[in-house]
């Protein structure tokens, strides 16, 4: 009996699904930032464009999204004379 061929496209190697993206340089943080999808590591390094994957820009941008909704938080709290526990 044959083998049977993955005939399926690779989809993450396919470039109409990469996009560029720039993380900033940021004094004082890791120069690269590393995201694993589905049993890939990506290791982007600031300050540079590449080329990722569209689903790895995604999980970069909730991140993003994540800090920043967790020092709106942090502000809040301060502001409300709570401090950072605030449990």
């Amino acid at each position: 009996m044959a083998k049977e061929k993955d005939t399926a496209p690779n989809r993450a190697n396919n470039e109409e699904d990469l996009v560029e993206v720039r993380l900033p340089f940021i004094s004082g943080e890791d120069p690269n930032v590393f995201v694993g999808l589905n049993g890939k590591g990506y290791i982007i390094k600031r300050g540079e464009k590449v080329k990722i994957p569209a689903a790895v820009a995604a999980i970069l941008e909730e991140s993003e999204a994540r800090k920043q909704a967790k020092q709106e938080r942090i502000s809040r709290l301060k502001a409300n004379g709570t401090g950072t526990t605030g449990f």
